[in-house]
């Protein structure tokens, strides 16, 4: 009012209407045609001493759009614009919101956040955006099927030139995947159609549909990507890329099977940069926490995560051990594959060629006077065995069990 822009009327009538709809005051104010959205935007901005980012004039930098989770930038009705000095810039529709700063801080750590103002319209357009790097995909299948002169077998031009549309399509697919924080990238041929799905928080999610002449050029794509054998394809094969996406290192492991449609492959992406979790942040109940918890401070047991692939297995073990990483301890663990570094802990890494196994490698650590071990997963009878005793003598065992 004090601006000029709104009468003592209009007020009541905002302040009645939000008391009946719980919708935010600026929102309505916008919604009933009180006042114009740019108007609220820099009353807003005096108020709250923010910046206005006009994102009708300006898109967001792609790296540090990515910063922020897809999920999160939804929820909270925000996104980032650029990267500076790792300070992070976040346009949100409402600065003022109390939740903005401990979310998003907690999510971008160890960048810190600054926030400023935009127009929520210009902030869901430019999230729709940034995000969604899968957008162009109809165009790259046009442009494939267009310089298609043979089905069926991959050829090499189709899949080493850096302009060909299959290698536009794998990266922006693997691009798409980070950005969803995506576990694994399934692409299976199915009949008449490739289904790439992606595995987000333990679930599949189809993501996209492509024609069937399409699978043997993406698979070949990849199997070039991870130094495999792409003649071959008979046989299952493994494989690993070590690339950069939206400016961070990017470890995958690719695994390819043939099926009766074709060759399969599973790409599992493994994020070094990824935040780590503390073990207060994974949710759990306040009373499922304080047991946990009181476990860990045991010298000596054993503590095992059961659950199917996706379901946080690993974030949960990787959380324990920032519980344990104490200087006066020694850890150790076994990992295939090790998915983040922990700094201060000893990592080996399974390699079946050099012969060293869990068993071989569980067997190893024990003569290495360790406190806490962390067994990336127990998949046999004498790995199990292996770790059992060692909990019964004395160490702090940590390990994963797939289960249904």
């Amino acid at each position: 009012m004090t601006r000029g822009v709104l009468t003592p009327a209009q007020v009541d009538e905002a302040l009645l209407q939000q008391s009946a709809s719980g919708k935010r005051l600026g929102t309505l104010l916008v919604e009933l045609g009180m006042v114009d959205e740019r108007a609220l935007i820099e009353a807003l901005a005096v108020q709250l001493d923010v910046p206005v980012v006009d994102l009708g004039q300006s898109e967001p930098d792609p790296e540090a759009a990515a910063r922020v989770p897809e999920t999160l930038a939804r929820s909270l009705g925000v996104v980032a614009v650029e990267r500076t000095d790792g300070t992070l810039l976040v346009a949100a529709g409402d600065p003022g919101d109390p939740r903005l700063l401990g979310e998003l801080g907690r999510a971008v750590a160890p960048d810190r956040v600054r926030l400023a103002i935009a127009a929520p319209s210009d902030i869901r357009r430019s999230i729709d955006g940034a995000y969604r790097a899968l957008a162009g995909v109809s165009s790259l299948v046009e442009a494939f099927e267009a310089t298609e002169s043979v089905r069926g077998a991959a050829t090499g031009a189709r899949v080493v030139s850096e302009d060909a549309p299959v290698v536009h399509l794998v990266n922006l697919m693997l691009t798409q995947g980070l950005r969803d924080r995506a576990s694994d990238i399934h692409v299976e041929p199915h009949g008449d159609r490739v289904r790439v799905r992606y595995r987000i928080d333990g679930a599949l999610h189809d993501v996209l549909s492509l024609p069937e002449n399409m699978g043997p050029s993406v698979v070949s794509r990849i199997k070039i990507m991870a130094n495999m054998n792409i003649v071959d394809r008979r046989r299952p094969q493994d494989g690993q890329i070590a690339t950069e996406i939206d400016g961070r290192s990017v470890d995958i492991r690719v695994a390819t099977t043939p099926t009766i449609w074709g060759e399969k492959a599973v790409l599992r992406l493994l994020d070094s940069n990824r935040t780590l979790l503390r073990l207060g942040q994974l949710g759990m109940p306040a009373a499922t926490y304080e047991r946990f918890a009181s476990l860990l401070r045991s010298p000596y047991g054993m503590v095992a995560c059961g659950g199917p692939t996706g379901s946080g297995k690993t974030t949960t073990l990787y959380a324990t051990l920032g519980e344990l990483n104490q200087s006066e301890r020694n850890i150790t663990t076994i990992e295939d594959p090790v998915e983040y570094v922990v700094p201060s802990v000893n990592q080996i890494q399974i390699n079946d060629q050099a012969g060293i196994t869990f068993a071989t490698g569980l067997r190893s650590i024990l003569r290495q006077d360790p406190d806490v071990i962390l067994v990336g997963e127990i998949r046999d009878a004498e790995t199990a065995r292996i770790a059992v005793e060692s909990a019964l003598t004395g160490h702090f065992v940590l390990s994963s069990i797939h289960a249904a």
